[in-house]
């Protein structure tokens, strides 16, 4: 286990962590103080990204990089400052709004909507963000709202609002998500940077530490041990049971999903040269054979389709719709590029959302699972090159 990549991943789940239970706060108690401390934090880290990914790169003459690579570092971090900064003024998210489903305004709820939320103390404004989503607001709620909380929706929609701190947070971690990763490109430089590095290795510990935020952070988004108890925080990712039926569905839509892999695999490689095809395959390329054994295979499956999926379609999707889910989760692929494997990866994301929305988010992740440990498996149990050109076409998410 690499130190240095523990105290790094600690420090950011726990900065990243105490941003999010403090938004959940002031949104819970409507405390504008607060919500401007937040948002106070988040510049200095928008400020902080800059220097960390752009000045400080530029103006290192010993380092690696080429004045091309730093120069680019240094205008995507200033993309990613201005844009996450232009995220903490209301205005700006109301006019983006209308690219997500809109949350229900509380005006609609009539009456409703004073009812506090089961295990409020002191009449303290305890009800949830997402009310709808716990049938709150049913004819029967003011006979027995603890029952009705208890049977909560996990495939509802509460949709976004833009006067939330909690989903102003959301927004700028998004954008951070995607920066990093586009910036990370770049100063890796490309496709070959990227494929050098996971040539390197991977560890169980890597892969385990690689997801704990996409874990840990939508976790304490959605309000665990603030607006929520634990089992309202499960039904608001869509974690439940994994039935019979679950378990057929994700069986189903990964075999549906292997032979797209299939049939646009073949269809890629004849309409492009090898040697192009080789260049836009060679960073998962690199990443598939880096898992040497089946016990690796099974960390990175499973942690990826844990964390993304909780993450994903748990956290996000039913604030930000089915599509700019699927779109940003295709974009934070960047091993593909923008090459066709990034439409395999949105045709991926696509069907995840269904299940999700048809289901739940754990029969989700029993879908992701499937999809990247069966071929990873079965290049490590038939150690030849016959499953290569499967490696560039989506698998290990």
């Amino acid at each position: 286990m690499d130190p240095e990549l523990l105290f790094s991943t600690v420090i950011a789940v726990a900065i990243l962590g105490a941003v999010v239970v403090a938004a959940n706060y002031a949104d819970k108690r409507r405390d504008r103080r607060l919500r401007q401390w937040v948002f106070g934090v988040l510049l200095l880290m928008n400020l902080s990204l800059m220097g960390l990914y752009g000045l400080i790169p530029l103006a290192d003459g010993g380092s690696d990089l080429s004045p091309d690579e730093a120069a680019g570092g240094l205008i995507l971090s200033g993309l990613v400052g201005v844009a996450s900064t232009a995220l903490l003024f209301e205005g700006v998210r109301e006019r983006i709004a209308r690219f997500f489903p809109a949350r229900k305004a509380r005006r609609e709820l009539g009456d409703y909507a004073a009812i506090p939320a089961p295990g409020a103390r002191n009449g303290s404004p305890a009800e949830p963000l997402f009310p709808q989503m716990l049938n709150y607001y049913t004819t029967a709620t003011r006979e027995n709202p603890a029952a009705h909380a208890a049977a909560a929706q996990a495939t509802a929609k509460p949709g976004f609002d833009p006067r939330s701190t909690v989903h102003a947070v959301a927004l700028v971690f998004i954008v951070y998500l995607l920066g990093t990763q586009f910036i990370s490109f770049v100063l890796e430089g490309g496709l070959a940077g990227v494929a050098a590095g996971f040539a390197e290795g991977l560890t169980a510990w890597d892969l385990v530490l690689n997801g704990l935020p996409l874990i840990v952070i939508p976790v304490l988004g959605v309000g665990l041990g603030v607006r929520r108890t634990l089992p309202q925080a499960l039904a608001r990712l869509g974690i439940g049971g994994l039935s019979l039926r679950g378990l057929g569905v994700a069986a189903a839509v990964t075999v549906a999903l292997l032979i797209l892999v299939s049939v646009v695999g073949s269809t890629w490689q004849l309409l492009v040269p090898p040697e192009t095809f080789e260049e836009q395959t060679q960073a998962s390329e690199a990443l598939a054979d880096s898992v040497t054994t089946v016990w690796l295979a099974l960390v990175l499956a499973a942690s990826a389709a844990i964390s993304e999926e909780i993450a994903f379609r748990g956290a996000l999707q039913p604030i930000f719709g089915f599509w700019p889910t699927a779109i940003i989760f295709a974009l934070t692929h960047m091993q593909y590029a923008l090459t066709p494997a990034t439409l395999i990866i949105l045709g991926v994301a696509v069907a995840f959302g269904w299940i999700r929305m048809r289901y739940n988010t754990t029969v989700a992740m029993v879908t992701h699972f499937l999809y990247n440990f069966i071929p990873l498996a079965l290049n490590v149990a038939i150690g030849t090159e016959a499953l290569h050109w499967l490696h560039g076409l989506g698998f290990g998410l």
